[in-house]
C-alpha cells in the first residue's frame, strides 16, 4: 500500500512539475500576476483545457507518426541499436514491474518474470555504455545560482531546464545502478530473509526514482524539441 501511494505521488509530482514548467515559460497568463493563488487557478484551468485538447487529438496514427519522426532513427547504426535496446528494455521493465507491483499481489512470476530478468541484463549493459560515452555531456553545470530576491520568483529561482535535465540524468543513472545491484546481490547466499526483504524494497523504490527521472528528462527533451511542421492536407 505504501509503495502504491509513493508511486502515485511521485508520478503526480513529476507530471505537475513538467506541466508547470511549460505553463510558466509559454503562457502569457502566467506572467500576468505574481500572486501564487491566481497563478495556480490559471495553471489548472490551462491544464484541464490542454488535457482535453491532447485527448481529442490522440490516435494510433498520431502516435505512429510521432514515433516515426523521432531523431533516434537518424542516428548511426551502432548508436541507434544501443538506444533501441536501452529504451525497449527500460519500457518493458517499467511496464512489467509497475503493473505487477501495483495490481498483482503475488508480484512478478512466469514468463513476464523471465522477460523482466532478461531485459534487466540488457538495460544494465546499455546504461553502462550510455553513461561512459554520454555522461560527459551532463557534467558541465549551467551558470551557478546566485543568492538574491529573484529566488522567490518561481520563474527565476535557478531551477532551469538545463540544470534539471542534468540532475535527472544522474538520478536515473544512480537509480539504474541500484536496480542492477539489488537485482544481482539477492542471487548470492549473503543475506537471510530480512536482508532479502530490504533489498527487494530498495529495488522497488529505485525503480520509482528511475521512472520519475526518466519522465522528467523525456518531458523536458520533448518540450525543447521544435515541433515538426504539419503537412498540408
Amino acid at each position: 500500500m505504501v509503495f502504491t501511494i509513493v508511486t502515485v505521488l511521485v508520478a503526480a509530482a513529476a507530471f505537475l512539475g513538467l506541466a508547470g514548467h511549460r505553463f510558466l515559460t509559454t503562457r502569457e497568463e502566467a506572467r500576468s500576476t505574481i500572486l501564487y493563488g491566481e497563478r495556480a487557478k490559471k495553471f489548472f484551468a490551462w491544464l484541464a483545457l490542454r488535457t482535453i485538447q491532447i485527448s481529442r487529438r490522440a490516435s494510433p496514427r498520431t502516435w505512429a507518426a510521432y514515433l516515426k519522426g523521432l531523431p533516434l532513427w537518424r542516428q548511426p547504426v551502432l548508436e541507434k541499436w544501443l538506444f533501441i535496446g536501452f529504451y525497449g528494455s527500460f519500457l518493458y521493465l517499467a511496464a512489467s514491474g509497475f503493473f505487477f507491483g501495483l495490481f498483482v499481489p503475488r508480484g512478478l512470476f512466469g514468463f513476464p518474470l523471465v522477460g523482466h530478468v532478461a531485459c534487466g541484463g540488457l538495460f544494465a549493459v546499455c546504461l553502462t555504455v550510455i553513461v561512459l560515452f554520454k555522461g560527459r555531456d551532463f557534467l558541465a553545470m549551467p551558470r551557478p545560482a546566485g543568492l538574491s530576491l529573484s529566488l522567490i520568483d518561481p520563474r527565476k529561482m535557478a531551477i532551469t531546464a538545463a540544470r534539471v535535465k542534468r540532475w535527472a540524468f544522474w538520478v536515473f543513472a544512480s537509480a539504474g545502478f541500484l536496480l542492477t545491484v539489488t537485482a544481482l546481490v539477492p542471487m548470492l547466499p549473503w543475506f537471510g530473509t530480512p536482508g532479502q526483504k530490504i533489498l527487494f524494497e530498495l529495488h522497488r523504490y529505485s525503480a520509482v526514482a528511475s521512472a520519475a527521472a526518466a519522465l522528467v528528462f523525456a518531458g523536458l527533451e520533448i518540450f525543447e524539441r521544435p515541433a515538426p511542421a504539419r503537412s498540408p492536407d
